[in-house]
């Protein structure tokens, strides 16, 4: 366990009582403007206490938080409740939420960045935005400031954000500045709202993602190749055979994801186009 990670879990309680002493609207005002478009997905990393992702699940989110911390973490779950989905996870892998198989309309890193090495923050950057739905927003907050109680920190910059987003086709939305909520003379904040655009403008890592993440099944040669790239995101190490240039896949992997991306016709239409889908296998 690294520095860091132990001051989170020697000091959980104390931090989560000053995590919840500020609210949502205080600590996140510099992006209200983008509040009424958090969208039916999101993603809260590094979640703490759980403060964040309660409020946006009180607006109607269905809200996924991610705390690697044990003791932070079963803090902000008895905060929030059954209505919050917790996941024990954390930057750059996710490897916990890629195996869920969705994609996010709102992802959350509040207080996170500065605590991610730079060697490690492309790869992190290119999963986040890999988990961004069309029109989707990302949402990072940058501390400015050093740490004087053990916590390592990093310098952060809105430059390194703006040319990580240019490499992965995010568009660069919004740069707000503001002072430190408990009042430390020597911290201020940056938030940066990225937003991943759903027109097809840009390079070919846009019409990628267009593909992946699109809900838009116009055929099921499109809805098989966003399957395929789905499970070579989420689980590398999958293939069961390479030879002749080819691979083999496990079917019901390739079913799992399938049907997934038909959920949301399955919850509206049940049976019928569940029998629907099926037939598409025989």
């Amino acid at each position: 366990m690294n520095s860091t990670s132990l001051f989170y879990s020697q000091n959980a309680i104390e931090l989560a009582e000053q995590y919840n002493g500020l609210d949502f609207k205080s600590v996140h005002q510099s992006w209200k403007l983008y509040w009424p478009e958090l969208g039916p997905n999101v993603l809260d990393i590094s979640a703490g206490s759980g403060r964040d992702a309660k409020w946006m699940s009180e607006q109607g989110c269905e809200v996924i938080a991610v705390e690697p911390n044990d003791a932070l973490r079963q803090i902000g779950r008895q905060s929030t409740g059954p209505e919050v989905t917790w996941l024990n996870d954390s930057l750059p892998v996710l490897k916990n939420v890629q195996s869920l198989g969705m994609r996010f309309d709102l992802i959350l890193v509040s207080a996170v960045w500065m605590h991610l090495a730079p060697s490690l923050r492309e790869r992190a950057f290119r999963k986040l935005s890999n988990l961004l739905s069309p029109n989707g927003k990302l949402v990072i907050s940058l501390r400015h400031g050093e740490f004087t109680d053990g916590r390592q920190g990093f310098s952060v910059s809105v430059e390194e954000l703006e040319k990580f987003s240019k490499d992965h086709a995010l568009h660069l939305q919004l740069v707000s500045g503001s002072e430190d909520n408990l009042q430390r003379a020597d911290v201020s904040w940056q938030t940066v709202v990225l937003n991943l655009p759903d027109d097809g403008a840009g390079n070919l890592n846009t019409v990628r993602r267009i593909i992946v993440n699109d809900c838009k099944s116009a055929t099921y040669k499109l809805a098989l190749l966003r399957t395929l790239l789905r499970i070579a995101d989420a689980h590398p190490g999958a293939v069961l055979d390479r030879s002749d240039g080819k691979i083999a896949l496990s079917a019901g992997l390739v079913a799992l994801y399938w049907v997934r991306q038909f959920k949301r016709l399955i919850d509206c239409n049940g049976q019928l186009i569940l029998d629907t889908l099926l037939g598409t296998f025989h």
